[in-house]
This record gives C-alpha cells, sequence and structure tokens, in this order.
C-alpha cells in the first residue's frame, strides 16, 4: 500500500484512476482471445505459431498444420506448414499459402525477413529416427510463394537407424549478428554417440550470404561431466543494451526447468548450462522490448518480466490459463501479443493470440 500513497500523486497528475493503479497487481492488462487459424473443416488443428513483422506493417503467421492421417499411413501425407496474414495488426487473419514436403512430417517453423525484403522461413522436416533435415525456404512475394533455399543442418539415416537414442536436430531460430550476418539456433542430439557423450545441446550456425549457406557448428549451451542434460527450444532476442540474450529448456535431470545466457556478440556464449529463470518451464520464448524489459513465458503459462536484462525476474499475471509452445511478440508500443497453440474440445489445437496492454513498468 506505501507504494500506492507515494504514486498517487503522479496518477492523479496524469487523470488515471488511483484505484485501478493500486488493484492491478500486474503491469500487462489482457485482453480478448483471437484466432489467428480459422478453425474451421480442420480436423486435426494446429500447433506451433510462430510471428513475423514485415517492414511494411504487415503480419504474418507461420504454423503446424495436421490434415491428414500422417505420412506412415498416407505416402503423400505429414504435418505441413500453414502461413496466414494479416493487415490490421494481428486482428483478423487470412492464410495465404501451404508448405508440405510429401511423406514427411514439418513442424517449428520460424521466419525472419531481408534486407532485400525477402522472407526466410527455417523449420524441421522429419521421418522419425530415419531422416532429419533443417531446411530453409524463401519467398520473394511477401509470403504468397515459397522454394528451397538451403539446409542448415541434417541427419541422415536407413529406417530406425537414427533412434534408441535419437539422433535429431529441431526447432531452428534465426536472428542477426551485430555486422548484419544472418544466425540460427537449433536443438541437436547429433553428438549422443560420441565420446564424450551429449544427449542434446543448443547449436548455433552462421551464414555468410544471408541464409544460403551455412558456416561451421558453433556450442552455445552443454556442460562437460552432464551427459544426460538436453538443452533444447533456444530462442534468442538482441537486447537495448546491444548484447544477446538466448533462452532455452534443458531437459534430462534438469527436468525441463528454463535457463538463459548471455552474450556480447551473440557468436561467444559462456560455459555451462546457463542461469536458471524462477518459474518457467519447457518451451520459453523471450521477448525483449523496445523500451528495454525483458518477457518471458513457457508451458506453464507463467510470464516473467525483466527491467535489468535478466539480472532479477518477476513473475506477473498470466495471459493464458495453459498454453502449449507460445511465443511472444511486439505488436505495437505498449502492445503485446501472446500467441497459443490453444486446446479445442474436439480435439487437438488452434493457434490463436491474445492482445496485452501496458499498463505501468515495474
Amino acid at each position: 500500500m506505501m507504494n500506492c500513497i507515494k504514486s498517487a500523486l503522479f496518477y492523479l497528475l496524469f487523470s488515471l484512476p488511483f484505484a485501478v493503479y493500486c488493484q492491478s497487481a500486474s503491469p500487462i492488462q489482457w485482453g480478448q482471445i483471437l484466432p489467428v487459424q480459422p478453425d474451421t473443416t480442420n480436423a486435426y488443428g494446429s500447433q506451433y505459431g510462430r510471428l513475423l513483422q514485415l517492414k511494411n506493417g504487415t503480419w504474418l503467421a507461420a504454423y503446424t498444420v495436421s490434415d491428414n492421417a500422417g505420412y506412415q499411413k498416407d505416402p503423400t501425407g505429414g504435418l505441413r506448414l500453414e502461413i496466414a496474414v494479416s493487415q490490421d495488426r494481428c486482428l483478423t487473419w487470412k492464410k495465404t499459402a501451404q508448405l508440405g514436403d510429401p511423406g514427411r512430417d514439418l513442424d517449428n517453423a520460424q521466419m525472419i525477413q531481408l534486407k532485400d525484403g525477402s522472407i526466410l522461413l527455417a523449420c524441421r522436416s522429419v521421418r522419425w529416427q530415419e531422416s532429419y533435415i533443417l531446411p530453409v525456404y524463401k519467398s520473394n512475394d511477401l509470403g504468397k510463394t515459397w522454394k528451397r533455399w538451403s539446409v542448415i543442418d541434417q541427419n541422415e539415416g536407413k529406417p530406425g537407424a537414427l533412434g534408441k537414442p535419437d539422433k535429431g536436430i529441431y526447432e531452428p531460430h534465426f536472428y542477426f549478428l551485430n555486422d548484419g550476418r544472418l544466425s540460427v539456433m537449433y536443438a541437436n542430439e547429433k553428438h549422443v554417440t560420441e565420446s564424450p557423450s551429449y544427449s542434446q545441446i543448443i547449436s548455433q550456425k552462421i551464414s555468410p550470404d544471408q541464409g544460403k549457406t551455412w558456416g561451421e557448428e558453433i556450442w552455445v549451451a552443454h556442460e562437460p561431466g552432464h551427459p544426460e542434460s538436453r538443452p533444447g527450444m533456444p530462442v534468442w532476442a538482441k537486447m537495448k543494451n546491444n548484447k544477446y540474450i538466448v533462452v532455452y529448456e534443458i531437459c534430462g535431470p534438469e527436468d525441463c526447468k528454463v535457463y538463459y545466457k548471455i552474450s556480447k556478440d551473440g557468436i561467444n556464449w559462456p560455459g555451462g548450462l546457463g542461469s536458471p529463470i524462477p518459474d518457467q518451464l519447457a518451451a520459453p520464448y523471450i521477448l525483449a522490448l523496445t523500451n528495454g524489459s525483458l518477457i518471458v513465458t513457457s508451458n506453464n503459462s507463467n510470464i516473467s518480466i525483466s527491467n535489468d536484462y535478466g539480472l532479477n525476474w518477476k513473475t506477473i499475471d498470466k495471459a493464458w490459463k495453459k498454453t502449449t509452445w507460445p511465443s511472444l511478440y511486439e505488436i505495437r508500443k505498449n502492445e503485446i501479443g501472446a500467441v497459443n497453440s490453444l486446446g479445442r474440445k474436439k480435439g487437438g489445437h488452434i493457434i490463436s493470440i491474445r492482445k496485452g496492454i501496458f499498463q505501468r513498468h515495474l
């Protein structure tokens, strides 16, 4: 209450209701839930939604759709990626494209726009325990059509050869370095049969030519003596202080708790497994706001905010009661969007977004 009393004069000067400020413990007021993918005839639903704001203000959404019986029952089947577009700051969406790789599962889409206006989309393309590829697709017409552009990494074998233990690669996430080069991070199980063995690490590669080719692998998160620890699902961003931050889950002995690391240049990362973020569990996503704040969410629905570049974290009100592979975006100043694979009564999920308005900053 003392903090409310000290701030009363400030809020009265700006004609804001003092009672509202004191009653609200969270800096974000969450609004209505809006669909990104229309819940129509898709019997199996959609999941893993990721957004991108283009330079012209348009928003694109990429998400996974399950609209067939799967490649094991249908040679042309498998998970696909759908692209939707919004011209009204994420209020309404219209499907604009679909990507498929017959006989394989596509998932884990993430997009970035290059300086020339073209768009790259990275994802995983999988035949489980047999073939793992991280392809990059390119669009020169704002997401309407796509073509295969490059491959970040891959692991190929005969049916069943890449299982027990699994040797897959997953969850690519693009970001630009300070010098303008494109880089990507992803979860990597390919080192599990090496000595020393690592069940999974986070890998990074840098492209010298805007995604056409990829350089040598950089190890971002692993720790000698911890072979069963599984850092994965990396999401990284550049903070207002020009340093880079990456968040990730660590499954295995760490029970999928969320950790983070900070780098001055986005290339050289501290050793070890990183530092934990309290109250976060599995599939994290970080948003670096233009005002300098950091917001993190994860599969346990909690939302954490830091105003000192990750030194301290405070848990605030949730956007969703239950989340599955969530993501966060700054729609405009003081407005963020929380994307979720929202469960449906008839089964499966539907990609949805909930906007939040900053009432104040902690």
